[in-house]
């Protein structure tokens, strides 16, 4: 599936600047790294190679080279399907991975920050609403509607993906063209990110049935697992009147409420590690628990019910590590047959598309919870203030900042008229050709979407 990006020409023009410092200092760091690795004396210096390059050598390695071979801010995206908090809500949250050297800074420790955007759909009215980024991962506090678009599919084909990489934001943006009611919003978010001078480029995008039946990587599956979870936690957590007269109706001893309590309490600091914690750091607890249930040579009811909810949730999230940590060794230890294999069968990705997206999967599993992911609903209290900051401040701000451009260069453009003259030889006179070249570039149309940047 190939979609639009949409990028300001100032962030292309910045990339193309630094993408060759990059390089400079990529391979550095690597001829660094080999330098030492041969340097090893025995397998305990070489270990001491290991260490210093830390768990992300792999993802350093991976941006290094598309910060070195490829285009500036070329992208590959990729649509995660996770299930909403009712039966009849459904959402999708679609990532934009781009090779993005982080402008001015001396750093290539990503490929562009893994940006996303949230849609949500009702199955029963096909009611659906977007959240895009506002910034640095918060998202935005008013959605866009989408319900005149039949399926996520349509919604994306037919609109822009807006890069932002100096918000570290992405946003959705429907053209007017096909846009049936007016929505504040995003009309003021248009004129925030510049509505004319673009580039806008084709970039493969990965749906979610492609995720899940090619890749086989099914997300939805464990993001089901710690739903269900959490929604019988809840039922079983009950207010204490309702504790109390079931005690009484059902005459359960003490001992075995107490129990009851005992589990459901470490069933809730499980959820708070599910919630919030990367899903590579949650296996442990998860097992932890599950053992100490199924050793229980009398467990309660409460207990042999919480057993295959564990069960499920241990199966869906270790068969999602398992293959995005396969995807990412093949990657890195087996390029030409990585590059070749039928993994990426039917899947139009080049070479450096494929290793960043088989990186970018496994580090999202590293670095980012399930309340980030898909589910702002359930942040922390300062990552909800931080949305909320940044909901309110960013667009009056980028407003701001493009109506301080929009001056300076008119008082420059007038600076520049007024200290020019005319020749006294009546031949074409700097201002003439100003003007000449202004209203050139204002008949001039915005690349089209087969452009190359």
């Amino acid at each position: 599936m190939r979609i639009m990006l949409k990028v300001d020409p100032q962030w292309l023009a910045l990339e193309r600047k630094s993408m060759g410092k990059i390089k400079r200092e990529y391979d550095y760091w690597a001829a660094q790294t080999l330098k030492k690795a041969q340097e090893a004396s025995d397998l305990r210096t070489l270990r001491e190679v290991f260490y210093q390059l830390g768990d992300r050598w792999e993802f350093e390695q991976a941006t290094g080279d598309w910060l070195s071979e490829g285009d500036p801010l070329d992208a590959v995206g990729l649509i995660l399907r996770i299930p909403g908090f009712k039966p009849n809500k459904e959402r999708y949250v679609i990532y934009m991975v781009m090779a993005y050297s982080k402008g001015v800074t001396d750093q290539f420790d990503h490929l562009g920050d893994k940006e996303r955007i949230i849609i949500e759909r009702d199955t029963k009215t096909s009611k659906m609403y977007c959240w895009s980024t506002t910034g640095h991962g918060a998202m935005d506090l008013f959605p866009i509607d989408l319900s005149k678009f039949k399926s996520v599919e349509d919604a994306l084909k037919c609109s822009y993906l807006v890069a932002q990489p100096g918000d570290h934001a992405l946003r959705l943006e429907i053209p007017r063209s096909v846009s049936e009611s007016f929505q504040l919003f995003p009309r003021l978010w248009e004129i925030a990110t510049g509505s004319a001078d673009f580039r806008a480029k084709e970039i493969q995008l990965l749906n979610y049935h492609e995720i899940e039946e090619v890749l086989d990587f099914q997300f939805a599956r464990y993001a089901k697992a710690v739903i269900s979870l959490e929604a019988f936690w809840k039922k079983e957590s009950q207010g204490a009147v309702g504790k109390a007269k079931e005690a009484v109706l059902d005459k359960i001893p003490d001992h075995i409420e107490a129990l009851n309590k005992e589990t459901l309490r470490k069933i809730e600091g499980l959820l708070h590690r599910l919630w919030f914690t990367p899903p590579v750091y949650q296996l442990d607890r998860i097992h932890a628990i599950y053992n100490e249930l199924i050793s229980e040579p009398t467990p309660t009811m409460v207990e042999s019910e919480i057993i295959p909810y564990l069960g499920e949730l241990i199966y869906s999230l270790n068969d999602l590590l398992e293959k995005a940590q396969y995807l990412k060794w093949k990657s890195v230890i087996d390029k030409k047959g990585f590059d070749k294999s039928d993994i990426f069968q039917g899947l139009e990705l080049s070479r450096m598309q494929k290793e960043a997206f088989a990186v970018a999967l496994d580090d999202i599993l590293r670095e980012h919870t399930l309340s980030y992911v898909g589910y702002p609903e359930r942040s922390t209290i300062l990552s909800k203030a931080i949305r909320g900051i940044f909901g309110f401040v960013i667009l009056p701000l980028r407003l701001a900042a493009k109506s301080v451009d929009k001056f300076v260069s008119k008082i420059s453009h007038f600076v520049s008229r007024i200290s020019k003259r005319p020749s006294k030889d009546g031949q074409s006179t700097d201002e003439d050709s100003t003007i000449d070249e202004e209203s050139s570039t204002q008949d001039e149309k915005p690349p089209s979407a087969s452009d190359d940047q």
